[in-house]
């Protein structure tokens, strides 16, 4: 049977950077994807689509992340990485109000296991009511682009 692997846009496209996950998800939807690579807007909701996560071989999140770093950082980090440095401190978080890791840890509470997942992670300059990236993120979106690409193409 065929892996599959799901990619995830999180994010709210009318918070500015906070759709950042969004935004690469509908670029991703043009490229020339490997077989059994599917794409998929969560929205701010990433429990909603905990199942379709939970039934992937693998996952690759896309999300704006804080970690006090200049806007536009991409940080390339494990699921495990990411709940690791979020205990850490406040400054490891996505800008929802559930956050990444808030997210992940209910759902393993109730016994959803995720396969190997992924964050690629972009640290937002401004997380405010507004449409459209800030300049800083929109530069870095086809870095973005090219990371999860070369991450979904790594043999399955």
């Amino acid at each position: 049977m065929a892996k599959t692997t799901l990619i995830v846009g999180v994010g709210n496209p009318l918070a500015r950077d906070e759709g950042v996950g969004i935004r690469a998800v509908e670029r991703l939807r043009e490229a020339d994807l490997p077989a059994g690579v599917r794409v998929l807007d969560a929205g701010t909701d990433l429990l909603a689509v905990m199942p379709q996560l939970a039934a992937a071989d693998r996952v690759v999140l896309i999300d704006a992340v804080r970690a006090g770093r200049t806007p536009g950082t991409i940080y390339r980090l494990t699921l495990d990485d990411l709940l690791a440095r979020a205990k850490a401190g406040p400054e490891w978080r996505s800008a929802h109000d559930l956050t990444l890791p808030a997210a992940v840890r209910l759902a393993q509470a109730t016994g959803t296991r995720l396969p190997p997942t992924v964050v690629f992670g972009v640290e937002p300059k401004e997380v405010a009511l507004g449409e459209g990236l800030t300049a800083e993120v929109e530069a870095v979106l086809p870095a973005l682009i090219e990371k999860v690409l070369a991450e979904v193409r790594i043999e399955r």
